[in-house]
């Protein structure tokens, strides 16, 4: 017998492979291309093993910034929506890991989709406040909202739940969904400062 939340469960775990599957096979074909010395220059849609195209955002403040501000420093730009539970769960998980960002250099953007994933819900700062207060006053926590730009460029699929770990060198180390079901891998890229 399906419980009622085994509906969520298998589609989050499609969501989750489809999002794997996409990732590998772009890695794949940046590493043919690395293997040829061909350059490939940064694509308009965020691609794992590409450098990550800019676009801007707007903070929970009201200012607007560009993703290329955090170059030089590693950034993980997560999309939520705020009426999802996976999200609410990834942020909680954030927030049992704040002590060990806080000794990195990581920069975790946490922004609500474009328009919500089409859906009513409160907004980011209510959104934050209610799940985890303590990460908006935190400087390694930046809360604010998707332009359309930035949506179409790191979530043209339209996912409620996705993130994207931009490296140091401004390219995109790794693609995923969930982070309370797959912190393990962004903790690969949470390094302490030297």
């Amino acid at each position: 017998m399906i419980q009622p939340s085994m509906p969520r469960v298998i589609a989050q775990a499609g969501l989750i492979a489809a999002v794997l599957a996409a990732g590998s096979a772009a890695h794949a074909a940046g590493a043919a291309d690395a293997a040829e010395g061909v350059a490939r220059p940064a694509s308009p849609v965020a691609t794992l093993g590409q450098l990550a195209p800019d676009a801007p955002f707007t903070t929970v403040d009201g200012k607007v910034v560009q993703l290329e501000t955090y170059l030089g420093h590693p950034v993980i730009v997560w999309q939520v929506t705020t009426w999802c539970p996976s999200c609410a769960a990834g942020l909680r998980t954030f927030a049992d890991h704040q002590v060990q960002i806080d000794r990195s250099d990581i920069t975790v953007l946490v922004l609500r989709d474009y328009q919500n994933g089409g859906y009513p819900g409160p907004g980011m700062r209510d959104f934050a406040k209610s799940v985890a207060a303590p990460l908006l006053k935190d400087p390694h926590f930046v809360f604010g909202e998707d332009t359309k730009a930035l949506f179409d460029r790191y979530n043209p699929r339209k996912f409620v739940d996705i993130y994207q770990v931009i490296a140091a060198d401004g390219r995109v180390r790794l693609a995923s969904s969930s982070p309370s079901a797959t912190f393990g891998k962004i903790e690969a890229f949470i390094q302490p400062r030297p």
